[in-house]
């Protein structure tokens, strides 16, 4: 990543692309990767790529380590820079869990885009990072663009 992201802007498009996994996944968690661009604190989402959920879980999610190197160097041959990840709760808050900050620890930099996923509802969407301080969790705006 290029800079710190304070927030994120995610085109029509691309939401419709992560909402589609959501709903392929239900009622698991769907997961994957978030690739684009970062200027001046904004990461702009300009692609999802969605990788297989291998807890197979509606309250949890992770990928094989391959899959998720595999998306994000195909989008630096693409010119797009790895934003961070997305994830589903079915049927729950765009809240991260317990697990879901012990991860984003780990990663400090990675933005977490989390989609409150019920099927015939409207989905709920909220984005996270651990903040400047390098333990707090800083909430972002999220932007339909």
């Amino acid at each position: 990543m290029s800079g710190r992201v304070y927030s994120l802007a995610i085109p029509r498009g691309v939401l419709e692309d992560v909402l589609r996994h959501a709903s392929e996944a239900y009622p698991e968690e769907a997961c994957g990767v978030l690739l684009g661009r970062v200027e001046r604190g904004r990461g702009t989402v300009l692609k999802a790529v969605p990788l297989r959920n291998i807890l197979r879980s509606r309250e949890g999610f992770w990928f094989e380590e391959a899959e998720f190197m595999s998306a994000v160097l195909a989008g630096r041959r693409e010119g797009l820079e790895y934003i961070g990840l997305y994830h589903t709760h079915p049927d729950r808050s765009p809240i991260p869990s317990l697990p879901d900050r012990h991860r984003m620890l780990e990663c400090p930099g990675e933005v977490w885009l989390i989609v409150g996923f019920s099927p015939g509802r409207r989905a709920t969407l909220a984005a996270y990072r651990v903040g400047d301080d390098g333990y707090s969790l800083l909430v972002m705006p999220v932007e339909e663009v």
